[in-house]
This record gives C-alpha cells, sequence and structure tokens, in this order.
C-alpha cells in the first residue's frame, strides 16, 4: 500500500508541476498532498510511517526529475510532507479522521485544517528556500503555495478517500449504487464541462453546476468528489491553454488563474458539504427507521406494554399487549389522555414523574401506581417513563413502558403475612404485636390505649388430657372467639403457647375491661369438639394502661402482674394493673 501511494504522489506530483507551474515559482494546483493526507486518515496506524517515507521519496524525484529548484529538493519533501501531517493532526485531534466527510462537522475542519492553516504553515518552508536560492519575492511564494496547496487538498483529498477508504468508504458515501448510472452522470458532467471551457465567447461558468448537483443527489459524496475533480482538471487544463470563460475576465493571466481558483474552491463548498449533509440524512434516516422497526417488534411481541405520548400526556401509541394486561383496544387508546387509565389517589404521582421526565429528558423515571383495567378493577402497575426529544423541539414525546405488578404486589402481601402473623391462628405473631405497641406508646401519641394479657387456664392439662390434635383445635377455636367479639381496629396477637394479647386503641379502662370480659364470657361458653368428646376451657386477662410515659416493656410487665393476680384469684377473670 505505501508503495502504490508513494507512486501516485510521484505522478500527481509532476502533473502539477508539468500543468500549473506557470510562473517562476511553485506549482498553482498542488493534488498531491491529498493522497497522503487520505491515506494518513483512512489507512491503519501501523503503516502511517511506510506511508509518510514513501511519499517523501516521490516528492524528492519528482522535484529532482522536472523542477528547476532540485538543489532544494529536501526543503520541499519537508513541507509536502509536514503539510499533510498538520492537516492530519488538526482532523484527528478534533476527532474526525476515521470519518472525514461523513459528518457536516468534518467539512469546517477539514477545510480550516488542510485547505487554510497547513498551507500556510508549510509554506514559510519554500518562501525562505526560493528567497535564498533566487531571491524570490516571499509574499509572492507564499501566497501561490498556501492557495495552490490549499485548493489541491480540497478537491485532491475527496477523491483519494474514495480510492483508499476501500469498498465500506464508498458504500457508505454513496446513494445509488449503479455503476452504469454513475458512469452516464460522469460522462454527462465532463461532457457539459468540456462545452463549457472549451470556448471563449460566453460566459457559461455556471453551465457545469447542474450536472454536479445531479451527480451529488443520486451519488452523494463520491459522485460530488469525483465531479469537482473532473471540473478542475478539465478546466484546468482549458485554463492554461487560453481557452474557456475565464478569458472573458478583463486582466493579466495570473489574475484568471486566481479566479479560476476562487471558482473551484466555490464548487467544492457548495457540492460536496451538501452530498455530504445527504449521505448523513440518508444514515439518520436509515438508523430511525430501524430503530423504529425494532421498537414495533419489542412492543408488538413484548409482555409489557409500551406507550409513547404526547408532552401533555395524550396517547399516541400504545402496544397489543395492553389488551392482555388491561383489557383495552390499543386503537381505541390514541387520542385519549394517559391518566384516565390510573386510579384518582394515584394520578397526582404519575403527573409528577411525567413532569419529572420532561424536565430532565436524560434518565429514566420510574414510579408504581394503581392503574384500571377496562372492567373497571384496579391493578398494581410500575411505569418507567423516558422523554424524547427530536432536536428540534424541546421535547417530542414521551416513552413509557407500563408492567403488571399484580402477582408480585400478592406474593410481597404474601411474604407480608406470612412474617407478620400466627402461622396456626393467623394473628399476629410476637414481633408485629409488639410493633403495634411500640406505636401506641410513641411520645406523639395523645389517645388512650389499652393493652391485654391472655393466657388459657390449665391448657397443659388439655394437652395431657385430650391431645395436642385438641389443644390446637381450643386454640384455633378461641382466635375465632377474638375475631368475633373484638373490633376490626383492635390489634390481636398470639404470644406463644396459650399466650395472647390484645391492644385496644381509643378505650378506656371501663371499656377495655368491658370487651375482655365479653371474650372470656363467650370462651366459657364454648365448647371444644374433638373424637373423644368436647370439653370447655377458660381463659385469665390482665389489662394495663398504654400510656406515653411508659415503655412498651414496663405496660408488658404491669399486665403480667394484673394476669398473675388474675390467676391467683381463682383464673376465668379479668383484672385491672394497679394504677
Amino acid at each position: 500500500m505505501a508503495v502504490g501511494v508513494g507512486c501516485a504522489f510521484f505522478l500527481l506530483a509532476l502533473a502539477s508541476i508539468l500543468l500549473t507551474r506557470l510562473t517562476a515559482n511553485v506549482a498553482l494546483l498542488w493534488v498531491a498532498n491529498a493522497m497522503l493526507l487520505a491515506a494518513l486518515c483512512a489507512r491503519p496506524a501501523n503503516e502511517r510511517f511506510g506511508l509518510v517515507l514513501a511519499c517523501a521519496v516521490g516528492s524528492f524525484a519528482a522535484t529532482t526529475v522536472i523542477s528547476p529548484y532540485s538543489p532544494i529538493a529536501l526543503s520541499f519533501v519537508v513541507a509536502n510532507c509536514g503539510e499533510a501531517l498538520i492537516a492530519w493532526a488538526i482532523i484527528r485531534r478534533l476527532g474526525e479522521a476515521h470519518r472525514l466527510f461523513k459528518s457536516m462537522r468534518s467539512i469546517p475542519v477539514f477545510v480550516i485544517g488542510a485547505g487554510i492553516v497547513a498551507p500556510v504553515v508549510t509554506g514559510l518552508v519554500p518562501v525562505v528556500s526560493l528567497w535564498l536560492m533566487r531571491g524570490a519575492d516571499p509574499l509572492f511564494t507564499w501566497t501561490n503555495w498556501t492557495i495552490g496547496h490549499g485548493l489541491g487538498a480540497l478537491i485532491g483529498t475527496p477523491v483519494a478517500l474514495l480510492v483508499l477508504g476501500g469498498r465500506d468508504y464508498w458504500a457508505g458515501s454513496t446513494g445509488d449504487r449503479s455503476l452504469g448510472g454513475f458512469a452516464v452522470a460522469m460522462v454527462a458532467l465532463i461532457g457539459v464541462t468540456v462545452a463549457t471551457f472549451w470556448q471563449s465567447t460566453m460566459p457559461l461558468l455556471f453551465f457545469p453546476v447542474l450536472p454536479l448537483v445531479i451527480a451529488a443527489i443520486r451519488f452523494r459524496f463520491a459522485g460530488a468528489a469525483i465531479g469537482v475533480f473532473a471540473i478542475a482538471a478539465i478546466g484546468a487544463t482549458a485554463t492554461i491553454a487560453g481557452y474557456g470563460p475565464v478569458q472573458l475576465l478583463d486582466g493579466s493571466h495570473a489574475v484568471q488563474l486566481l479566479f479560476f481558483q476562487f471558482y473551484l474552491a466555490v464548487l467544492f463548498l457548495t457540492a460536496v458539504p451538501f452530498a455530504t449533509m445527504m449521505a448523513e440524512n440518508k444514515r439518520l434516516a436509515d438508523t430511525v427507521t430501524a430503530s423504529e422497526a425494532r421498537y414495533r417488534m419489542i412492543a408488538d411481541n413484548a409482555s409489557d406494554v409500551m406507550l409513547t405520548l404526547d408532552p401533555d400526556g395524550t396517547i399516541r401509541f400504545a402496544s397489543p399487549s395492553v389488551r392482555e394486561i388491561g383489557g383495552f383496544d390499543p386503537e381505541a387508546l390514541i387520542g385519549t389522555s394517559a391518566l384516565a387509565l390510573v386510579a384518582e389517589d394515584d394520578r397526582e404521582r404519575v403527573s409528577a414523574v411525567h413532569v419529572a421526565a420532561l424536565t430532565d429528558p436524560d434518565r429514566s423515571h420510574r414510579v408504581e401506581y394503581r392503574g384500571l383495567t377496562a372492567d373497571g378493577r384496579q391493578c398494581w402497575f410500575e411505569m418507567i417513563t423516558r422523554a424524547v426529544s427530536d432536536g428540534q423541539n424541546p421535547i417530542s414525546s414521551v416513552v413509557s413502558v407500563v408492567r403488571d405488578l399484580s402477582h408480585r404486589k400478592a406474593r410481597e402481601a404474601d411474604l407480608e403475612r406470612q412474617a407478620t402473623t400466627d402461622p396456626m391462628t393467623g394473628l399476629l405473631n410476637r414481633r408485629a404485636f409488639q410493633g403495634r405497641l411500640a406505636e401506641c406508646a410513641a411520645p406523639d401519641r395523645s389517645a388512650p390505649a389499652m393493652f391485654a394479657l391472655l393466657d388459657l387456664d390449665h391448657f397443659k392439662r388439655v394437652n395431657d388430657n385430650w391431645g395436642h390434635a385438641s389443644g390446637d383445635a381450643a386454640l384455633l377455636g378461641f382466635a375465632d372467639i377474638l375475631r368475633d367479639n373484638l373490633r376490626s381496629q383492635d390489634a390481636i396477637g398470639r404470644l406463644g403457647g396459650e399466650e395472647f394479647a390484645i391492644l385496644f386503641p381509643d378505650l378506656t379502662s371501663a371499656d377495655a375491661l368491658a370487651a375482655c370480659e365479653r371474650v372470656r364470657r363467650a370462651l366459657e361458653r364454648h365448647r371444644v369438639v374433638t373424637n373423644g368428646g368436647a370439653f370447655g376451657i377458660t381463659v385469665s386477662i390482665g389489662l394495663a394502661p398504654v400510656d406515653t410515659e411508659s415503655t412498651p416493656e414496663a405496660v408488658f410487665r404491669q399486665a403480667d402482674a394484673a394476669l398473675y393476680r388474675a390467676k391467683a384469684l381463682g383464673r376465668n377473670r379479668s383484672e385491672l394493673a394497679d394504677s
């Protein structure tokens, strides 16, 4: 690859010196450096040294063979290779080396780096060399070098990239892939350009613009790059030979050549950015189409509901899974408010998350809420939502993924029930009941409360005489009696074995004692029926007040003391703790 690039550099340098060196100075259109610049951008890093070395040899050989400046050939080697390296360093530093002419941002970077900065800086080398060698005007040399090399980079680099960039670069930069169509377009452009420049009677410089634009539209970057290069080659040959519309310009031959250079720069800055923009828009459109196809495929087959909303919350799209999860027809939801699918109590929270997504579109937002199904039921859902911007408006839409949480919530409720209830009786277990007692004893609570500690009398005899199965039946029967004779807000717990507890929120001691007596009498009348017969059982109860000045442990000790007194007084009775 390096040898081929070096040979191409040598041939382009010969052509530039032979055809465009019209004064006793440097060439007026130098395209050779474009070959090295394109190679540095397109080829792997391990080839760069060989590429620079090959082009240095090509530059030295071309200057030695045909240029009158062979004594200072090394200075031209430094200037030519340095120009390509400076331009490549600028383009690479700004992150455009591997996508040159594939994005609109790369074009101004290329124009500034390769068309202005690099030739301006490296032009100082031939300025000094020619001034020392033959006293050439420094400003004249520097101007010719800057314009000729800058224009040569603009015109030559795109074509060199098509050659060195490989099939992927060509395919990614063109629209119509037909080689026959490309050949026809180029033949038409060349024909129009020849007709324009091999006559000197009419100002037809605008004439090649039309086929150039057509080539750029159909073949994107390839059409624009090769089209501009063809116009430059034909126009330069004709202008140097004394033909073309440029001859109508009133001025010296140097002025006419300068105007032609300006004409080529305008063609480049018109056609290449236009083609690059079209190719970039096409790639963007293909990306959007592919993304939309993936989104539709996922939406049509996903179990979660996918919604696209307008910024005001109106549904624009609903995936088919909304039929399975919510019972809604997806088409019927379009144009309705997504908030109508949320339970009224949760609408404020869901609206807040929607507003947060609009405010911060760079991240996803999550919320759990109760939603409504088509038959009016409430189910738990999880929604992850994110705003989308199209680059023109701040927010173009909001995309939401909704997942049914009914099974998860049921599992969570079951786990919570298992963690807080006694597995035999279904009452609160000891830990959960202690939590309720701590809440009632909290310092910020002002309402009265009572705590009752209950213990079944002589329960060991039940197990010994009737068996453990009968003992379990007695416990279950007592649990049912507690539920039937107490309020829904009263907390009932089994602390372990035959020991139970009741927490009466908002009851005075007299009312709590009456409730305990109601439970005690109901148990006294109750008979436990087993296979061996039936038996009765009684309960002793101790009550203590719950106040903010006592700890739960202290309340428990007071109730236990009252319970001990009830047992000492003959059992089957309720006793209040001493004040």
